[in-house]
């Protein structure tokens, strides 16, 4: 009887962990899918970055369109391209802690995403305080992660449109920009990493159309750091 109780319990825990932050995320995205639509906010968010390529690319469109954006780095990657960090802070950009090494929160040790949370804020320190805003690998957390994060007191983000960038079978451009209009604005999931080709030129149409999207629709293009935390 005891050791049935022992396993319940300890099942419980384990759901606990895992659910608690869904549960969390689920109110966030609510609360940004809200704030976005009432003031026709466009967030355009970049993850898993920076690239030697696509990130300066982008950086010349939006500096074009003086349009200000949110790049989520990853720590190794700030490591190898510290310049284009440097830019995009002097252009104006939010940077936000996405960990280390992208290590996802419900396939590791939770002492390992932890430790992986931790190393990204301190590759990034240059750029990134220890509460700047973080966004999870792959958007997952659990009890562990949530608990260190909110130790640090950062804001997390996640999004409300996914453009599709990392599946197997890329979208139309036109789908991204269908899902801004349905929500009268949006925070967008791009992602600037190095890949192929055809996904790398996907990122940098649909952020061009969003850039036209915003203009014409007259959507207020902001960064993260300027919406509700």
């Amino acid at each position: 009887m005891i050791a049935s109780l022992t396993a319940v319990s300890l099942g419980l825990l384990g759901s606990a962990a895992y659910f608690s932050p869904v549960v969390w995320r689920r109110r966030r995205m609510n609360a940004a899918r809200m704030e976005v639509t009432r003031d026709r906010i466009l967030a355009l968010t970049f993850d898993d970055g920076p690239s030697g390529t696509l990130t300066a690319r982008l950086l010349d469109l939006l500096l074009e369109y003086e349009a200000p954006a949110t790049f989520f780095v990853l720590g190794r990657n700030a490591g190898r391209f510290p310049h284009i960090v440097d830019r995009a802070v002097r252009e104006g950009h939010d940077i936000g802690c996405h960990s280390d090494q992208h290590l996802n929160a419900w396939r590791t040790l939770p002492w390992r995403a932890v430790s992986d949370i931790d190393a990204g804020y301190e590759t990034l320190s240059p750029w990134v305080p220890p509460d700047g805003m973080f966004r999870p690998p792959y958007g997952k957390m659990t009890l562990l992660t949530y608990m260190a994060i909110r130790r640090r007191d950062a804001p997390v983000w996640w999004w409300t449109i996914d453009s599709g960038d990392t599946e197997q079978q890329l979208p139309s451009t036109n789908q991204v920009l269908d899902a801004v209009r349905r929500q009268n604005g949006g925070v967008v999931l791009l992602h600037d990493l190095e890949r192929s080709q055809e996904r790398d030129e996907f990122v940098f149409a649909t952020t061009a159309a969003l850039l036209e999207l915003a203009k014409q629709e007259s959507l207020k293009i902001t960064p993260l750091s300027k919406l509700c935390r």
